[in-house]
């Protein structure tokens, strides 16, 4: 049965309106920041939202429940006691369902990624950014057993931390847990002292599951061996591989991934940052162990995905031997791993287009091919090359929010022109008042200013760095057939601007 509580305590017990304000101090959170919590019933969640809706002055507060739908009526039933808790607190409340992946790891594992995916995705619909967790010492405790007894490095057998953030490629989410420092038994005295209720997970009685075994199995044995004290010392033995783990953190923690170069050039404002690059030096200097360790935490943030114990063990392995390969990561990530390098490429569905669709009112062109024909009976095709236009003066906007200028101007025939990035000046000599900005295309051949002669734009933009991904999605300055500038990294030697330059072109790229 739902249960109705007062939405303020009045009795002569301490009161819970300042609970929340110590702990909020505590975890360095604000008075007035957005809190949404994640509500499961249980009573560690419900003990946290009694709290919450008792603090004075009122904090902003959402609660949103996942309903995975694995226990039938009791799921249905945990969802309905949730919601009317809520509605009796006067807190706003949200209710997502969740169908998990049919492939993967175990169901225990599963159903946790997808209870934490509903839950970011409602703080960034709701515009929270720190998410509330109700883990206590004793789940604390539970993990660091489940991963020792599942197998771990030493970085996987840190406890749960009371304040993460999850690497989630553009979300800059907060997640904490203000109960760990209470026992599974502190929490459900403080609840039933009030005669507050909360619901039983009946699968948590369920030895199918590990944890399950570990809770009611393993950690009674230890009790009824070493009493209170052996469960102790096992909260100390985690506390010390913390503290260790934290001793290495400092020996890594400077090494991340910077921008790729090419990023300005190839990326809209908003996807600039994803992935990077890294000096394959930087990890090659660590001793193993720590390499091991640095890796794992340089591609869980970049990617937002823990990588999988084999695909770090391969890339471990190209580490060692000098291997240049590329390594599929999950998400839809790759790993470049280049002589110098290592290069964190983000999927396509991350990027978004990066040129416009053919313009379809673009001119017929009397080219045969089969089944175009016009009114008249004469064959065409439409011009497939995506194309803008670009004044002389004038401005254009791409699709991924860049813009590109051009204007003419007169400068001392001495004064050193910028030529790289995102500006360069060209000699305007006979180039009109009319630009276009292209793709590259097959077939497309490059003089970059001081080279000896011209390439192939692939070669060229291989030479440069960029990877094959991200090679389509540069755009492309022309006057007629000739390719002025490959926007954000270099211009043309035939434009060079020379001491008999009279006016010249600046062709800039915004951010």
């Amino acid at each position: 049965m739902p249960t109705k509580v007062p939405a303020r305590d009045s009795s002569p017990r301490a009161p819970w309106s300042t609970r929340w304000n110590q702990l909020a101090r505590a975890l360095g959170i604000r008075p007035q920041e957005k809190l949404l919590l994640a509500l499961s019933g249980g009573a560690d969640s419900v003990l946290l939202l009694h709290w919450l809706a008792a603090a004075e002055p009122g904090v902003p507060l959402r609660a949103v429940h996942v309903d995975h739908g694995l226990r039938g009526a009791e799921s249905a039933a945990d969802a309905r006691f949730c919601a009317s808790l809520c509605h009796s607190l006067g807190v706003p409340f949200a209710l997502r369902r969740a169908e998990l992946d049919p492939d993967g790891p175990s169901l225990e594992a599963r159903a946790r990624r997808a209870r934490y995916r509903h839950v970011f995705d409602e703080a960034r619909r709701s515009g929270h950014g720190t998410i509330l967790t109700g883990h206590h010492a004793d789940d604390a405790l539970e993990t660091l057993l489940f991963r020792w007894v599942r197998g771990s490095t030493l970085a996987g057998l840190r406890g749960p931390r009371a304040d993460w953030q999850p690497r989630r490629p553009g979300s800059p989410l907060r997640v904490v847990r203000p109960l760990l420092h209470l026992r599974r038994e502190e929490v459900r005295l403080l609840l039933t002292d009030r005669g507050l209720r909360w619901r039983e997970d009946s699968s948590n009685r369920d030895f199918a599951f590990t944890r399950n075994r570990i809770r009611h199995g393993f950690l009674p044995l230890v009790e009824r061996i070493g009493g209170a004290e052996g469960l102790e010392n096992l909260r100390a033995f985690g506390r010390a591989v913390e503290a260790l783990e934290e001793r290495f953190a400092t020996a890594t923690a400077h090494l991340s991934w910077r921008p790729a170069p090419y990023a300005a050039a190839s990326r809209g404002p908003t996807q600039r940052e994803l992935g990077g690059v890294l000096e394959r030096g930087a990890l090659l200097e660590l001793p193993s162990p720590l390499r091991r360790r640095a890796l794992w935490r340089l591609l869980l943030e970049g990617t937002g995905l823990a990588p999988t114990a084999g695909t770090l063990a391969e890339v471990l392995e190209d580490l060692r031997t000098g291997r240049c390969t590329r390594r599929a990561l999950r998400g839809d990530w790759h790993l470049l791993l280049r002589s110098g390098e290592l290069h964190l490429l983000p999927p396509k569905h991350l990027l978004g287009p990066a040129r416009p669709t053919p313009n379809r009112s673009t001119p017929l062109l009397p080219f045969p091919v089969p089944g175009g024909r016009r009114p008249g009976g004469e064959r065409h095709v439409l011009d497939p090359r995506a194309e803008l236009a670009l004044g002389v003066p004038g401005i254009v906007t791409l699709v991924d929010g860049r813009r590109i200028s051009a204007e003419l101007l007169r400068r001392a025939p001495d004064a050193p022109p910028p030529h790289g990035g995102r500006e360069v000046e060209l000699d305007a000599a006979h180039l009109g008042q009319q630009l276009a900005i292209r793709w590259p295309e097959p077939g497309d051949r490059f003089h970059a200013l001081g080279a000896p002669g011209a390439k192939p734009l692939a070669r060229y933009l291989a030479d440069r760095g960029v990877p094959r991904e991200e090679r389509a999605r540069i755009p492309l300055v022309y006057a007629g057939d000739e390719l002025l500038w490959v926007c954000g990294l270099e211009p043309g030697e035939r434009r060079r601007v020379a001491p008999s330059t009279r006016q010249r072109l600046r062709l800039t790229l915004h951010p």
